[in-house]
């Protein structure tokens, strides 16, 4: 199982065996959570959403367009770093078994879904990324040749 990060564009060219964790406040209205007509899963994550120390902080109008300049993203970065590491893992363990033995899959891969694309430097990806490296886990971009 690897972690990835990923944007709402990019679910359309997901295959089966990578589950899409929603950790937007909401999901696009062309996409909505479940199981599409292919099979892919998107799933939600509320414990990876934005709280409420992060309400009203970003208007999605930031200049410079850099992560260690806003308040939203240093807000939700430490949102992050209280989540229990362990139980987190342990959730996405349980998640694992549950689709792949369900959906008859040998393996499964999970992409943490934001909306902004990777070229934007001010995203929730930076925080999520940094979390999950600090705590030891490798995480890239998913890309469809992965």
């Amino acid at each position: 199982m690897r972690i990835f990060t990923s944007y709402w564009a990019k679910v359309r060219d997901f295959p089966k065996n990578l589950v899409g964790l929603n950790t937007t406040l909401y999901p696009p209205k062309w996409r909505p959570l479940g199981q599409d007509k292919r099979g892919i899963w998107v799933i939600d994550c509320p414990i990876l959403k934005p709280g409420k120390e992060c309400e009203g902080l970003c208007n999605g109008k930031c200049d410079p367009k850099h992560p260690n300049d806003c308040a939203f993203l240093d807000n939700y970065h430490e949102q992050l770093m209280k989540i229990d590491m362990d139980e987190f893992s342990s959730h996405l363990t349980d998640l694992y078994y549950e689709i792949t033995e369900g959906e008859n899959l040998d393996t499964i891969d999970f992409a943490l879904i934001v909306f902004e694309a990777p070229t934007n430097p001010c995203s929730e990806r930076w925080a999520l990324q940094s979390w999950l490296r600090y705590n030891g886990i490798e995480v890239e971009e998913w890309h469809p040749n992965v």
